[in-house]
């Protein structure tokens, strides 16, 4: 108990919180500038990352692989926008809601999301996103629509 209070008061808490946002944050920045340096150096070898519309890709080879694919269809980010960010200490992982939009083969997607990271040795090991199918809007309550 004295050791955990002693790391809140030199700062030992949020330091682990802020090298969490700081590996999202380069990890978003680097699809953003379409760099795979940035993008696969703060992620594990055999980290695993699962899109939002499906595809799991195993290890960095598997990243690598994707991104060669990505610039082939010309794709570019045009809009991800970390919206919330949480971090879970205990079991190393965050929460992050975002906004984003992208061109890829000349078709434009834009979507609200979060994702799911979970974090060892000062990398990213495993990143699950999940995105919203439709637009928000406010309930009426007169019906149940789903979808």
């Amino acid at each position: 108990m004295i050791l955990k209070i002693w790391w809140k008061l030199v700062g030992y808490e949020n330091m682990i919180e802020k090298k969490a946002n700081e590996l999202v944050q380069q990890y978003i920045l680097g699809w953003k500038q379409n760099n795979l340096n940035l993008i696969t150096s703060c992620l594990s070898e055999n980290c695993i990352v699962i899109e939002s519309h499906g595809p799991t890709y195993h290890g960095i080879r598997d990243i690598e692989k994707w991104f060669k694919l990505w610039l082939e269809a010309k794709s570019e980010i045009l809009k991800w926008d970390i919206l919330s960010f949480s971090f879970c200490e205990r079991e190393q992982i965050a929460f992050c809601e975002w906004d984003f939009s992208c061109i890829s083969d000349d078709v434009k997607y834009s979507f609200l999301g979060i994702s799911v990271v979970k974090f060892s040795d000062n990398k990213i090991i495993f990143i699950h996103e999940y995105r919203m199918t439709n637009p928000g809007y406010n309930w009426k309550g007169d019906k149940l629509k789903s979808e």
